[in-house]
Protein backbone atom coordinates (compact mmCIF):
# COMPACT_ATOMS: atom_id res chain seq x y z
CA UNK A 1 0.00 0.00 0.00
CA UNK A 2 1.23 3.38 -0.36
CA UNK A 3 3.25 4.88 2.79
CA UNK A 4 1.43 8.58 1.71
CA UNK A 5 4.35 10.11 4.46
CA UNK A 6 3.59 11.76 4.26
CA UNK A 7 1.97 25.38 -18.94
CA UNK A 8 2.57 29.04 -17.92
CA UNK A 9 4.70 30.77 -19.57
CA UNK A 10 7.97 29.40 -19.01
CA UNK A 11 11.18 30.95 -17.51
CA UNK A 12 14.35 31.64 -18.87
CA UNK A 13 16.67 29.64 -16.66
CA UNK A 14 14.46 26.23 -16.51
CA UNK A 15 17.69 23.57 -17.48
CA UNK A 16 18.45 20.35 -16.21
CA UNK A 17 20.49 20.99 -12.90
CA UNK A 18 23.15 18.08 -11.23
CA UNK A 19 21.24 17.20 -7.94
CA UNK A 20 20.33 13.71 -6.15
CA UNK A 21 16.54 13.92 -7.26
CA UNK A 22 14.25 13.25 -10.64
CA UNK A 23 11.43 14.82 -11.65
CA UNK A 24 9.84 18.57 -12.28
CA UNK A 25 9.89 21.09 -9.77
CA UNK A 26 8.61 24.81 -10.27
CA UNK A 27 8.09 28.01 -8.19
CA UNK A 28 5.24 30.49 -9.84
CA UNK A 29 3.66 33.64 -8.55
CA UNK A 30 0.60 34.49 -10.50
CA UNK A 31 1.40 34.25 -13.90
CA UNK A 32 5.16 34.13 -13.48
CA UNK A 33 7.18 30.91 -13.44
CA UNK A 34 10.00 32.33 -11.57
CA UNK A 35 11.97 29.12 -11.57
CA UNK A 36 11.01 25.48 -13.08
CA UNK A 37 13.54 22.24 -13.15
CA UNK A 38 13.21 19.07 -14.84
CA UNK A 39 15.96 16.41 -14.28
CA UNK A 40 16.77 12.82 -14.11
CA UNK A 41 15.45 9.54 -15.99
CA UNK A 42 11.94 9.57 -17.08
CA UNK A 43 12.14 6.10 -17.72
CA UNK A 44 15.21 4.07 -16.97
CA UNK A 45 18.77 5.89 -17.20
CA UNK A 46 19.18 4.85 -20.94
CA UNK A 47 15.44 5.98 -21.94
CA UNK A 48 14.39 9.75 -22.35
CA UNK A 49 14.38 12.67 -19.71
CA UNK A 50 11.73 14.02 -17.93
CA UNK A 51 10.39 16.76 -19.04
CA UNK A 52 7.72 19.69 -17.27
CA UNK A 53 4.62 18.05 -19.45
CA UNK A 54 4.95 14.30 -17.98
CA UNK A 55 2.39 13.15 -16.03
CA UNK A 56 3.25 11.88 -12.75
CA UNK A 57 1.34 9.80 -9.78
CA UNK A 58 0.34 12.20 -7.06
CA UNK A 59 -0.43 10.25 -3.78
CA UNK A 60 -1.94 12.05 -0.99
CA UNK A 61 -2.28 15.36 -2.57
CA UNK A 62 -5.35 13.38 -4.37
CA UNK A 63 -6.84 14.03 -0.39
CA UNK A 64 -6.74 18.08 -1.37
CA UNK A 65 -9.19 17.14 -4.42
CA UNK A 66 -11.47 14.59 -2.37
CA UNK A 67 -11.47 17.39 0.25
CA UNK A 68 -12.94 20.14 -2.31
CA UNK A 69 -15.14 17.63 -3.76
CA UNK A 70 -16.77 17.08 -0.11
CA UNK A 71 -17.04 20.60 0.63
CA UNK A 72 -18.65 21.47 -3.44
CA UNK A 73 -21.27 18.65 -2.14
CA UNK A 74 -21.80 20.44 1.33
CA UNK A 75 -22.25 23.57 -0.82
CA UNK A 76 -24.71 22.07 -2.60
CA UNK A 77 -26.37 20.70 0.41
CA UNK A 78 -26.18 16.99 -0.70
CA UNK A 79 -23.57 16.45 1.87
CA UNK A 80 -23.20 17.42 5.54
CA UNK A 81 -19.99 17.50 7.42
CA UNK A 82 -21.26 16.47 10.82
CA UNK A 83 -23.82 13.44 9.92
CA UNK A 84 -22.43 9.59 10.40
CA UNK A 85 -20.99 7.99 7.18
CA UNK A 86 -23.36 5.33 7.82
CA UNK A 87 -25.90 7.82 6.70
CA UNK A 88 -24.48 6.93 3.49
CA UNK A 89 -22.64 3.37 3.65
CA UNK A 90 -24.34 0.52 4.47
CA UNK A 91 -22.78 -2.41 6.60
CA UNK A 92 -20.42 -0.03 8.15
CA UNK A 93 -19.83 -1.80 12.08
CA UNK A 94 -21.23 -0.41 15.53
CA UNK A 95 -17.55 1.83 15.99
CA UNK A 96 -18.37 3.80 13.13
CA UNK A 97 -21.29 5.25 14.27
CA UNK A 98 -19.99 8.65 15.16
CA UNK A 99 -17.28 8.84 12.32
CA UNK A 100 -18.56 12.09 10.08
CA UNK A 101 -17.17 13.65 7.00
CA UNK A 102 -15.56 16.12 9.41
CA UNK A 103 -13.71 13.64 10.89
CA UNK A 104 -12.95 12.08 7.33
CA UNK A 105 -11.22 15.23 6.01
CA UNK A 106 -9.72 16.33 9.48
CA UNK A 107 -7.68 13.01 9.88
CA UNK A 108 -9.67 12.45 13.28
CA UNK A 109 -11.65 9.40 12.08
CA UNK A 110 -10.20 7.02 14.60
CA UNK A 111 -9.22 5.23 11.21
CA UNK A 112 -5.82 3.52 11.33
CA UNK A 113 -3.41 3.86 8.25
CA UNK A 114 -2.51 1.28 6.16
CA UNK A 115 -0.28 -0.60 8.33
CA UNK A 116 -3.35 -0.72 11.26
CA UNK A 117 -5.10 -3.00 8.49
CA UNK A 118 -5.01 -6.87 8.75
CA UNK A 119 -4.16 -8.90 6.23
CA UNK A 120 -2.68 -6.01 3.90
CA UNK A 121 0.67 -6.98 1.87
CA UNK A 122 3.73 -5.70 3.39
CA UNK A 123 5.79 -4.85 0.21
CA UNK A 124 5.24 -1.54 -1.41
CA UNK A 125 6.05 -3.05 -4.83
CA UNK A 126 2.63 -5.29 -5.40
CA UNK A 127 -1.14 -3.81 -6.05
CA UNK A 128 -3.02 -3.43 -3.47
CA UNK A 129 -6.24 -5.65 -2.93
CA UNK A 130 -9.02 -5.44 -5.77
CA UNK A 131 -10.90 -2.41 -4.06
CA UNK A 132 -14.29 -4.14 -2.50
CA UNK A 133 -11.69 -6.44 -0.67
CA UNK A 134 -9.69 -3.50 0.80
CA UNK A 135 -13.15 -1.59 1.91
CA UNK A 136 -14.00 -5.03 3.72
CA UNK A 137 -10.59 -5.27 5.08
CA UNK A 138 -10.85 -1.38 6.32
CA UNK A 139 -14.12 -1.58 7.60
CA UNK A 140 -12.93 -5.02 9.38
CA UNK A 141 -9.64 -3.59 10.60
CA UNK A 142 -10.51 -2.32 14.26
CA UNK A 143 -10.17 1.79 15.44
CA UNK A 144 -7.53 3.04 16.79
CA UNK A 145 -8.47 5.85 18.45
CA UNK A 146 -12.45 6.83 19.35
CA UNK A 147 -14.27 9.26 16.19
CA UNK A 148 -13.10 12.64 16.70
CA UNK A 149 -10.87 12.55 20.15
CA UNK A 150 -7.12 12.15 18.42
CA UNK A 151 -5.32 13.45 14.71
CA UNK A 152 -3.85 10.54 12.99
CA UNK A 153 -3.25 10.25 9.63
CA UNK A 154 -5.74 8.09 7.87
CA UNK A 155 -5.17 7.04 4.09
CA UNK A 156 -7.93 4.67 4.47
CA UNK A 157 -9.88 7.49 5.81
CA UNK A 158 -9.78 9.23 2.53
CA UNK A 159 -10.68 6.32 0.87
CA UNK A 160 -13.99 5.80 3.15
CA UNK A 161 -14.39 10.08 2.36
CA UNK A 162 -14.54 9.09 -1.53
CA UNK A 163 -17.32 6.39 -0.97
CA UNK A 164 -19.23 8.65 1.05
CA UNK A 165 -19.17 10.80 -2.40
CA UNK A 166 -20.12 7.83 -4.34
CA UNK A 167 -23.35 7.29 -2.48
CA UNK A 168 -24.22 10.80 -2.44
CA UNK A 169 -24.11 11.53 -5.62
CA UNK A 170 -24.58 7.90 -7.20
CA UNK A 171 -21.75 8.34 -10.06
CA UNK A 172 -18.16 7.23 -9.66
CA UNK A 173 -15.71 9.33 -7.80
CA UNK A 174 -13.34 10.06 -10.45
CA UNK A 175 -16.34 11.25 -12.42
CA UNK A 176 -17.25 13.53 -9.77
CA UNK A 177 -13.72 14.73 -8.93
CA UNK A 178 -13.72 15.26 -12.79
CA UNK A 179 -16.76 18.10 -12.75
CA UNK A 180 -16.36 19.41 -9.96
CA UNK A 181 -12.70 19.71 -9.69
CA UNK A 182 -10.76 18.89 -12.38
CA UNK A 183 -12.56 20.47 -15.51
CA UNK A 184 -13.64 23.95 -13.69
CA UNK A 185 -9.52 24.24 -12.93
CA UNK A 186 -8.80 24.14 -16.33
CA UNK A 187 -6.41 20.28 -15.26
CA UNK A 188 -6.42 19.27 -18.91
CA UNK A 189 -3.27 16.86 -17.69
CA UNK A 190 -4.97 15.50 -15.20
CA UNK A 191 -7.38 12.41 -14.25
CA UNK A 192 -8.32 10.73 -11.10
CA UNK A 193 -9.50 7.02 -10.93
CA UNK A 194 -7.43 6.51 -14.88
CA UNK A 195 -4.66 4.68 -15.40
CA UNK A 196 -2.64 6.29 -18.26
CA UNK A 197 -2.10 4.04 -21.63
CA UNK A 198 0.30 6.10 -22.99
CA UNK A 199 3.93 6.07 -21.52
CA UNK A 200 5.13 8.21 -23.33
CA UNK A 201 3.94 10.86 -21.54
CA UNK A 202 4.37 9.65 -18.21
CA UNK A 203 7.62 9.76 -15.59
CA UNK A 204 7.50 6.70 -14.46
CA UNK A 205 8.27 5.55 -11.29
CA UNK A 206 11.91 4.78 -9.58
CA UNK A 207 13.97 3.46 -6.45
CA UNK A 208 17.15 4.38 -5.98
CA UNK A 209 17.63 4.71 -9.89
CA UNK A 210 16.08 1.55 -10.54
CA UNK A 211 12.91 1.23 -12.76
CA UNK A 212 9.68 0.18 -10.99
CA UNK A 213 7.14 -1.54 -12.37
CA UNK A 214 4.24 0.50 -13.15
CA UNK A 215 1.65 -0.55 -10.45
CA UNK A 216 -2.08 -0.06 -11.95
CA UNK A 217 -4.13 -0.90 -8.22
CA UNK A 218 -3.02 2.06 -6.74
CA UNK A 219 -4.93 4.65 -9.46
CA UNK A 220 -8.51 2.63 -8.93
CA UNK A 221 -8.24 3.53 -4.77
CA UNK A 222 -10.65 6.35 -5.64
CA UNK A 223 -9.23 9.32 -3.31
CA UNK A 224 -5.94 8.31 -1.47
CA UNK A 225 -3.11 7.50 -4.57
CA UNK A 226 -5.56 7.80 -7.76
CA UNK A 227 -4.26 10.82 -8.73
CA UNK A 228 -2.26 11.37 -11.75
CA UNK A 229 -1.07 15.04 -13.02
CA UNK A 230 1.60 17.75 -14.15
CA UNK A 231 3.54 20.42 -12.00
CA UNK A 232 1.39 23.24 -14.24
CA UNK A 233 -2.14 21.47 -13.04
CA UNK A 234 -1.18 21.34 -9.85
CA UNK A 235 -0.47 25.15 -9.94
CA UNK A 236 -4.04 25.79 -11.52
CA UNK A 237 -5.51 23.83 -8.78
CA UNK A 238 -3.83 26.07 -5.76
CA UNK A 239 -4.71 29.17 -7.59
CA UNK A 240 -8.05 28.27 -8.51
CA UNK A 241 -8.89 27.21 -4.87
CA UNK A 242 -7.91 30.73 -3.67
CA UNK A 243 -9.73 32.49 -6.49
CA UNK A 244 -13.12 31.55 -5.29
CA UNK A 245 -13.66 29.05 -8.85
CA UNK A 246 -13.96 25.92 -7.02
CA UNK A 247 -15.15 26.98 -3.85
CA UNK A 248 -17.14 29.62 -1.59
CA UNK A 249 -15.06 31.64 0.39
CA UNK A 250 -15.58 29.65 4.38
CA UNK A 251 -15.60 25.87 1.47
CA UNK A 252 -11.91 27.23 0.76
CA UNK A 253 -11.12 28.64 4.48
CA UNK A 254 -12.06 25.41 5.98
CA UNK A 255 -8.69 23.59 3.80
CA UNK A 256 -6.56 26.37 5.40
CA UNK A 257 -8.22 26.35 9.04
CA UNK A 258 -6.00 24.56 11.79
CA UNK A 259 -8.33 21.56 12.72
CA UNK A 260 -6.33 19.57 14.91
CA UNK A 261 -2.57 19.82 15.76
CA UNK A 262 0.08 17.09 14.06
CA UNK A 263 2.07 15.52 17.10
CA UNK A 264 5.59 14.56 17.10
CA UNK A 265 5.83 17.02 14.00
CA UNK A 266 9.66 16.48 12.45
CA UNK A 267 11.62 19.66 12.50
CA UNK A 268 14.96 20.10 10.59
CA UNK A 269 13.71 19.65 7.12
CA UNK A 270 12.67 22.03 4.38
CA UNK A 271 8.72 20.69 4.92
CA UNK A 272 7.59 20.83 8.76
CA UNK A 273 4.22 20.45 9.27
CA UNK A 274 2.27 21.72 12.53
CA UNK A 275 -1.02 21.27 12.24
CA UNK A 276 -3.99 19.76 9.95
CA UNK A 277 -6.97 21.98 7.91
CA UNK A 278 -8.89 19.51 5.48
CA UNK A 279 -6.74 17.35 3.86
CA UNK A 280 -4.12 20.28 4.03
CA UNK A 281 -1.17 20.28 6.38
CA UNK A 282 -0.02 23.84 7.73
CA UNK A 283 3.66 24.46 8.54
CA UNK A 284 6.43 25.84 7.06
CA UNK A 285 8.21 25.39 3.97
CA UNK A 286 12.09 26.39 3.88
CA UNK A 287 10.62 28.45 6.59
CA UNK A 288 8.37 30.33 5.35
CA UNK A 289 4.08 29.76 6.36
CA UNK A 290 2.79 27.34 4.05
CA UNK A 291 -0.47 25.16 3.11
CA UNK A 292 1.07 21.86 2.20
CA UNK A 293 0.00 18.79 0.65
CA UNK A 294 2.75 15.75 0.38
CA UNK A 295 2.08 12.51 -1.12
CA UNK A 296 3.68 9.71 -2.43
CA UNK A 297 3.38 6.65 -4.05
CA UNK A 298 5.84 3.46 -4.88
CA UNK A 299 8.57 4.96 -7.29
CA UNK A 300 6.94 8.35 -6.48
CA UNK A 301 6.96 11.75 -4.07
CA UNK A 302 4.89 14.72 -4.47
CA UNK A 303 4.43 18.27 -3.24
CA UNK A 304 1.72 20.99 -3.54
CA UNK A 305 2.78 24.50 -1.29
CA UNK A 306 1.38 27.86 -1.20
CA UNK A 307 3.63 29.95 0.71
CA UNK A 308 0.55 32.59 1.28
CA UNK A 309 3.27 35.99 2.75
CA UNK A 310 5.43 35.57 -0.70
CA UNK A 311 2.45 34.60 -2.50
CA UNK A 312 4.58 31.87 -4.44
CA UNK A 313 2.93 27.97 -5.36
CA UNK A 314 5.54 25.66 -4.98
CA UNK A 315 5.08 22.18 -7.17
CA UNK A 316 7.80 19.24 -7.04
CA UNK A 317 6.90 15.93 -9.03
CA UNK A 318 9.05 13.68 -8.45
CA UNK A 319 9.67 10.16 -9.83
CA UNK A 320 12.20 8.46 -7.39
CA UNK A 321 11.60 8.39 -3.97
CA UNK A 322 12.99 9.53 -0.77
CA UNK A 323 14.51 12.21 0.03
CA UNK A 324 13.44 13.92 -3.63
CA UNK A 325 11.14 16.61 -2.11
CA UNK A 326 13.42 17.60 0.42
CA UNK A 327 16.34 17.68 -2.46
CA UNK A 328 14.18 19.01 -5.07
CA UNK A 329 13.00 21.94 -2.50
CA UNK A 330 17.01 22.55 -1.46
CA UNK A 331 17.72 22.81 -4.97
CA UNK A 332 15.56 25.64 -5.27
CA UNK A 333 16.49 29.48 -5.46
CA UNK A 334 12.80 30.89 -5.56
CA UNK A 335 11.90 30.22 -2.04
Amino acid sequence: MPSERQDPQRPHDAQERPSAWSGTALVVRGDEVLEEVSQGPAAGEDGPRCTPGLRSQAGSISKLVVSVVVLRLVEQRLLDLDVPVSRWLAGTPQGWAGITPRHLLGQTSGLGHWGDVPGLPGSLLVDPPARDDLVRMIIDAPLVADPGDAWRYSGPGFLVAALVVEAAVGAAYGEVADELVLRPAGMRGTTSGRHPTDLAEVALGHRDGELLPLLEGFTHLPGTGDLWTTAGDLVRLSQALRAGVLLGERGAERLWTPYAVVPGAPAGGPVVPQAYGFGTFLGTVKGHRARINPGDNPGYQSLLAHLPEEDLDVVVLANDEAPAVDAALRSLTAV
